[in-house]
């Protein structure tokens, strides 16, 4: 069974910090650089920001711009509940309730 969450930060930065003081994903080096990962039974797909609306001609051009929605958004899959300390260090990025028609789903 799986735990799906639905999480929006303010940006990039603030979501990647809490998933890392949830302990829910981890900082390595290799060659000098800086990458994170999930921890093992995280599962996190990342969408980034969502648009909605915009128009566009029949020949594809641009009528009206589509409109970002506010924060930065990740579906977390776990294999497991979240425990509440992990809880607590998410914070309000945790969107409940869940999206009734969320943008993206797991398959």
């Amino acid at each position: 069974m799986f735990h799906d969450y639905y999480l929006r930060g303010v940006d990039r930065d603030t979501t990647r910090a809490a998933l890392l003081a949830a302990g829910l994903t981890v900082e390595y080096t290799e060659d000098g650089e800086t990458h994170r990962m999930p921890v093992e039974g995280v599962n996190l797909s990342t969408i980034g920001t969502i648009y909605e609306g915009g128009q566009w001609d029949a020949n594809g051009i641009q009528v009206t711009a589509p409109v970002a929605l506010p924060g930065w958004h990740v579906n977390m899959r776990l294999e497991r509940e979240l425990t509440v300390d992990e809880l607590a260090a998410l914070g309000d990025l945790v969107v409940a309730p869940e999206p009734g028609t969320p943008y993206r789903v797991w398959a």
